[in-house]
C-alpha cells in the first residue's frame, strides 16, 4: 500500500514539473505585450526613386496606420495640384521581422475628377527594438480604364508614433 501511494506521489510530481516546464517554455514563446510588431501608427519620410538607377526625387511624410487583423490606412502629401484620398490595404508578417504589404489610393486632378488609382507593395523590416522600420516599395498607377500607365519606386523609413 505504501509503495502505491509513493508511485502515485512520483508520478504526480513528475507530471507537475513537466507541466511547470512546458508552461514556462510556452508562455516564453508568447508575444510580449511590449513586442507589438507591426501593428500601430507610424510617421514615414518617403524618397520616391528612379526605378533603374535608385537616384531620389523627392521626399515627402506619410502616416501609415497597421492595424490587429491585417488592415491598414495610408495617408500621405500628394504632388502639388492634385489631392491624394487615403489609402487602404492589408498586410502580413512574413517571417522574423520581415512584413509585407499593401494599399491603394486615389488621386483627384483640381476639378476635382479623379484620375489616377495607385497600388503600392511594400517589403517592410522592422528594427530590433520594434519602433522604427525601413521599406522598398513598389508602385503601379492605373488610369481610369485599369490600364498601367506607369510605374514607381521609393524606400521609406518610418518611426512608431506615440
Amino acid at each position: 500500500m505504501k509503495k502505491q501511494i509513493l508511485r502515485t506521489i512520483g508520478g504526480a510530481t513528475l507530471v507537475i514539473a513537466a507541466l511547470g516546464v512546458f508552461a514556462q517554455v510556452w508562455v516564453s514563446a508568447q508575444p510580449q505585450k511590449s513586442d507589438q510588431g507591426l501593428v500601430g501608427s507610424w510617421d514615414l519620410l518617403v524618397t520616391l526613386r528612379d526605378c533603374e538607377s535608385g537616384v531620389p526625387f523627392v521626399t515627402f511624410p506619410a502616416m501609415n496606420t497597421y492595424n490587429q487583423g491585417g488592415t491598414t490606412q495610408q495617408t500621405a502629401v500628394p504632388d502639388p495640384g492634385m489631392t491624394a484620398l487615403p489609402g487602404h490595404g492589408a498586410w502580413s508578417h512574413d517571417i522574423g521581422r520581415s512584413y509585407s504589404g499593401a494599399f491603394q489610393f486615389f488621386l483627384l486632378n483640381p476639378n476635382p475628377a479623379l484620375t489616377r488609382r495607385v497600388i503600392v507593395r511594400s517589403s517592410i523590416s522592422l528594427d530590433l527594438g520594434g519602433d522604427s522600420y525601413s521599406s522598398t516599395d513598389a508602385a503601379e498607377i492605373f488610369n481610369m480604364a485599369g490600364e498601367v500607365v506607369d510605374r514607381g519606386c521609393s524606400t521609406s523609413t518610418a518611426t512608431r508614433f506615440r
